[in-house]
């Protein structure tokens, strides 16, 4: 086994010398650091880009052939494909997306063309070496369509996702044209992971409202999987931060900057230059700070570090001049001889310097619009060590969820940015020192080792459980099983459900006609003089007979209220209609609240419809349905069952379940199948002998004894379990 990390680029960079010569520099970012420390014996492969563009096939070898002897992987792209992918659809239309800038978006069909070939290119760079069993863990929106390319690929793996950016709302994933194909993308993994329990909402909320999928708590049924979705906040390596104060060459760095800032009040912030970081809203933030408070003129000044990135990007150029226009402005009517306002350094600094100036920095203020999680914020606590400090932080950032403590700030309010400020200025430094142990405690826990190992051993989990369950899908051995008891049987009992199991779903219960295949499967099974062929479902008798009626087989509609025999219809019916007009305005007033939802009459059955509704308001409504329906049902002792898209009111008199005895009584069989999909064929499951062949289509079955994974399996399984060979 292998685990195997795809990232859009390696933790290392080729670069060419003055002899045009390649350099290997690696790079020690967190993700490497937390993949590298994973505490396991797993070998561990990584595959992405190489940072350059290798200009021949033979230049391509040299770094290929120096990369593997360290298990990287390099893909090679071109100018073009680095354009269309990266700059293109990654950085002009995801990002922008992802970050709630919807005006930014850039939509090209070209961009969306070269990220899926990239994409695809990923996926055949990692195939060449993937073998069964292997554990693969793809790193972010670049990849998003990778996930799923793999699943369709021959090789059984576990695949993993992380999302290290926010996860859009659906009101915005609605707007890209390819939004059911990079949600599609994700759900090709096991795991798919996000910083916050916000961003995994909104992702199970894209599944459901653009993919018409129901997730249960955390999982989702897919064909040919279970995808789940958690949360994994990423962390830092913490000893690395925490520790590095004490190393006596940052300690002379430290020295050094306090006698260039002098005793004044220092307020620091680190960005990259991106519109999502805030960087305007908190120049203002600070402007506000100083028309309000004058008393801290000439005691307190901010510091703004700011990484170049994309500065050729027009609206990182526009970005860059509007700072440098602020910044100017602040400084040139507020700064004297002997004080400067605002410090900007548009470059980036090294390690020593940057753990310097959190060390000396009295205050760090970090405004991100919104960002993935901000880890610049767990830095600074933890180079602070058992020295005071304030963080102030954006409430966008994922990280406010765990760095509580900090003052929590709405980052394009700018008076309260200002307000802020004053506020960690006057902060007691016992206060400082507390909020700093609280956030110092949590953040040494939850360390990007933490992170990783906790994903890894999660995705584990997941593929132990699937190989436990795996054991009881109808795979080729048990279909082999299944069809030889079948030909050794003399009498068979064989009850099948309708919709969701003979049939798909249809947006319209009327639509739902058997077509041919169907039909001939069914004539096939009935030819058997050895089978009774059962129907059994909730739909009412005159439906079934109008699809069935003419063909040799039994039936049972409204879950065994009618039956079907060689002398007819016959009925069970202890009270037909038994609900009351209270119970029918409840439910017409549902229906009223929720657009496209529908009712259903039946003589036995009372049915709410809500396949067709949003999927967050249909959640809403079912549970406040429920809630207000129990009161009178248990009045009147009728029972509310959930279904497949629908709640039904219904005697419980009448159930799957007791049809399923009834059919037993009728002869000795001495084979027993039933397939079903929904609750209510749990009930006929339970009532079965244990020898029983019971197969649930889609969820998985605590009754069940075998699972098809979705529907369109029902009918094969069936061909092959009836033919000759």
């Amino acid at each position: 086994m292998k685990l195997i990390i795809i990232a859009n680029r390696l933790p290392l960079k080729v670069n060419r010398n003055d002899n045009n010569e390649f350099e290997f520099i690696r790079s020690e970012g967190g993700l490497t650091t937390g993949l590298d420390s994973l505490e396991t014996d797993i070998e561990k492969h990584w595959v992405g880009w190489p940072g350059t563009i290798a200009e021949s096939k033979d230049e391509e070898l040299i770094i290929k052939n120096h990369l593997e002897e360290l298990k990287f992987h390099p893909v090679f792209l071109n100018q073009e494909q680095i354009q269309s992918h990266y700059e293109g659809f990654s950085n002009s239309t995801l990002w922008p997306l992802c970050h709630y800038f919807y005006s930014f978006i850039d939509y090209n069909a070209a961009y969306w063309a070269g990220y899926k070939e990239v994409n695809q290119i990923f996926c055949d760079v990692a195939l060449d070496f993937i073998q069964p069993g292997d554990i693969v863990w793809v790193q972010d929106y670049q990849l998003m369509l990778l996930p799923r390319m793999l699943r369709e690929s021959s090789v059984d793996m576990n695949i993993g996702y992380f999302h290290h950016i926010p996860f859009p709302t659906y009101e915005l994933m609605r707007v890209l044209p390819q939004r059911a194909e990079l949600v599609s993308g994700l759900l090709g993994a096991d795991l798919i992971g996000f910083h916050t329990h916000d961003y995994m909402r909104h992702f199970v909320s894209a599944c459901e409202r653009i993919l018409d999928l129901h997730f249960d708590l955390d999982q989702v049924s897919l064909e040919d999987h279970i995808a789940y979705a958690d949360v994994f906040p990423m962390g830092i390596n913490y000893n690395l931060y925490h520790d590095a104060p004490l190393l006596p060459e940052i300690q002379d760095k430290a020295k050094e900057l306090k006698e260039i800032f002098g005793d004044r009040t220092l307020i620091l912030s680190v960005d990259r230059l991106d519109y999502s970081k805030g960087i305007l809203s908190r120049i203002k933030g600070f402007e506000c700070f100083l028309e309000k408070y004058p008393e801290y003129h000439e005691k307190a000044s901010l510091v703004m570090i700011v990484v170049p990135s994309r500065d050729t990007v027009d609206s990182y150029n526009d970005l860059k001049t509007k700072i440098d226009e602020a910044i100017g402005a602040i400084n040139g009517k507020y700064s004297s001889i002997n004080w400067t306002p605002l410090y900007y350094f548009y470059h980036s600094f090294d390690f020593n310097e940057l753990i310097a100036m959190y060390n000396i920095a009295d205050i760090a203020l970090i405004t991100p619009l919104r960002d993935g999680m901000n880890l610049v914020a767990k830095e600074y606590v933890a180079v602070k060590r058992d020295k005071p400090g304030v963080l102030i932080l954006s409430e966008m950032a994922g990280a406010a969820i765990e760095l509580n403590d900090s003052l929590i700030i709405n980052p394009n309010d700018t008076d309260m940015i200002a307000d802020s400020i004053c506020e960690a200025l006057e902060m007691e430094e016992k206060e400082q020192l507390a909020r700093l142990q609280n956030m110092q405690r949590k953040i040494a826990k939850h360390t990007v080792n933490y992170w990783a190992n906790n994903f890894i051993n999660q995705l584990l989990n997941i593929r132990q459980n699937f190989d436990n369950i795996n054991s009881e899908q109808v795979d080729e051995t048990i279909i082999s099983n299944i069809k030889s008891a079948y030909q050794s049987s003399e009498k068979r009992l064989i009850i099948l459900d309708y919709d969701g199991t003979l049939s798909p779903f249809r947006k319209k219960p009327e639509d739902a006609i058997p077509n041919d295949a169907i039909l001939n499967v069914l004539k096939d099974l009935a030819a058997d003089i050895r089978n009774n062929v059962v129907i059994s479902s909730g739909r009412d008798h005159l439906t079934l007979e109008k699809w069935f009626g003419e063909m040799k087989i039994s039936m049972a509609a409204e879950h065994g209220a009618y039956y079907k025999n060689a002398n007819g219809w016959q009925h069970n019916l202890l009270d037909s209609k038994p609900w009351n007009d209270e119970i029918t305005d409840i439910l017409q007033l549902f229906v009223e609240k929720t657009p496209r939802s529908m009712i259903e009459e039946k003589e036995t059955t009372l049915v709410w419809h809500y396949r067709n509704v949003d999927a967050w308001l249909a959640s809403l409504r079912e549970q406040q349905l429920i809630n207000t329906l129990i009161e009178p049902c248990t009045r009147l002792g009728l029972q509310i069952m959930r279904g497949n898209k629908i709640v039904e009111i219904k005697s419980p008199s009448h159930t799957k379940g007791s049809e399923a005895k009834r059919l037993m009584k009728m002869d000795n069989y001495d084979f027993i199948m039933a397939i079903g999909d929904d609750t209510t064929d749990e009930d006929m499951f339970k009532a079965l002998p244990d020898t029983a062949y019971t197969i649930k289509i889609g969820k998985m079955s605590q009754v069940a004894r075998y699972n098809l994974r979705s529907q369109s399996k029902t009918l094969p399984f069936l061909r092959k379990l009836i033919s000759p060979d």
